[in-house]
């Protein structure tokens, strides 16, 4: 990737908020949102470490419901914390 190519990416990243992005994960995963929403959820994820590791790990339990199969390790591990996280009101940063 160019670092031009980067330099927009990460200002498209930048228009959307973590809780943003958030609230849309599930239909981006679903491939349902619109043309112009879809490019931006995408361009968060790719300089979000967080919501990158959130959607990753959203994908495999996805996968594995859908294909009556384990997640892995990794996943349900981050799920576990990510509950645990709401269970004791932690709300996440925010990149924008």
């Amino acid at each position: 990737m160019s670092v031009l190519s980067w330099i927009r990416r990460r200002r498209m990243a930048m228009q959307m908020s973590c809780a943003e992005v958030g609230a849309v994960l599930q239909q981006y995963l679903d491939d349902e949102l619109d043309d112009e929403t879809a490019p931006l959820v995408e361009a968060h994820l790719e300089v979000c470490r967080r919501c990158g590791l959130e959607a990753a790990t959203y994908a495999d339990l996805k996968h594995a419901l859908a294909h009556r199969a384990e997640p892995s390790e990794e996943s349900l591990r981050r799920l576990r914390e990510f509950g645990e996280r709401i269970v004791h009101g932690d709300v996440p940063h925010d990149h924008r």
